[in-house]
């Protein structure tokens, strides 16, 4: 009996430890959730349009969570360029802050890229965690995201005139986009090639030395039919050749380019925006059709002006951000004549 009477006293000791135990871990605060970006890096291609970042919390969220945060990068972001500078993307959620609500565990940032005629290397957009509230929810270190924007699908298309090395300072000639318009019929692009300087469809560069001008066609655009200018603007020399190159670029790599051959005579300059009645003038087209660029004519010469008839067929242009071409010249494309 006695030894049964120790058994239950002990019994009940540790009964009472434990119920304290127990008690001591019921008043203990709940442990605050941490929180990150979904992953340390990211790839996208401009093409790509609308993307996501989420910022996720290692448990469900207690309250109701505000992350604040900043941008950095290579990349223009729509407010940061405030019309100076061509914008790459733009924040399309609420601007430097992500909510994660009450029981949820994440919550998205959306960001839309835009497409553009840029020809450009690897950009990046990085996130960083600037504040959390509340504060007692904290980041986990390193607390950013860095996100690589690599260049989308399109044709490239060059104009090079005269002999590689060799200048020509009185020579200005024009590489200019043509689109169908509402009607489908092809017209100079203007609006979506002009840049912020006033320019005219890639008429962006000091053109007479080097002596060529070039755009990026982005993929995105409509399947259809489109054409360019080569248009000899100025200059006294005689006769003038030149080369119209068209390269597809998939994955950031260059196609072998076709490349056709012109030539123009002192009877074929055209000024076309500053003499009365001149205009710019088709001189070659070309097809798309879902990824492929093809059939790319000859170029057309008249007998005078740099001017052939205008099509009528084709696609509407689809809407698209453009911007200034900023990587260099692929010489190779052109052999002296």
């Amino acid at each position: 009996m006695r030894k049964y009477s120790k058994l239950l006293k002990s019994g009940c000791v540790l009964f009472a430890v434990a119920l304290t135990i127990a008690a001591c871990k019921d008043d203990d605060p709940p442990v605050p959730p941490t929180v990150a970006f979904e992953a340390k890096t990211k790839t996208v291609k401009e093409s790509d349009g609308t993307v996501q970042v989420k910022v996720v919390l290692d448990k469900a969220a207690p309250e109701d969570i505000t992350v604040t945060y900043s941008l950095s990068g290579t990349a223009w972001e729509d407010v940061a360029a405030a019309g100076q500078h061509n914008s790459d993307y733009a924040i399309a959620s609420d601007y430097k802050e992500v909510k994660i609500l009450k029981g949820e565990s994440e919550g998205i940032i959306e960001l839309d890229l835009y497409s553009d005629t840029d020809l450009e290397e690897d950009e990046t957009i990085i996130f960083s965690i600037d504040a959390v509230e509340p504060a007692e929810v904290t980041p986990v270190v390193p607390d950013d995201i860095t996100i690589t924007v690599q260049q989308e699908d399109g044709l490239f298309v060059l104009l090079g005139w005269g002999e590689t090395g060799v200048t020509y300072p009185d020579v200005d000639m024009d590489l200019i986009f043509w689109g169908a318009n509402t009607s489908g019929a092809l017209i100079p692009a203007y609006d979506q090639f002009r840049g912020f300087a006033g320019d005219y469809p890639t008429n962006l560069l000091p053109s007479t030395t080097p002596n060529y001008e070039y755009f990026f066609l982005p993929g995105v655009i409509s399947d259809g039919t489109y054409g360019i200018s080569a248009n000899y603007y100025s200059g006294t020399k005689e006769p003038m050749k030149f080369k119209v190159a068209y390269a597809t670029v998939v994955n950031g790599v260059q196609g072998t380019p076709v490349v056709k051959d012109g030539e123009y005579a002192l009877a074929n300059i055209n000024a076309w925006d500053t003499e009365t009645g001149t205009e710019v003038v088709l001189a070659s087209t070309f097809k798309k059709a879902g990824a492929t660029f093809s059939d790319f004519s000859d170029i057309t010469k008249q007998a005078t002006g740099s001017r052939s008839p205008m099509l009528e067929n084709g696609l509407r242009l689809g809407a698209q951000r453009v911007s200034r071409p900023v990587i260099g010249l692929p010489m190779q494309y052109f052999k002296k004549n």
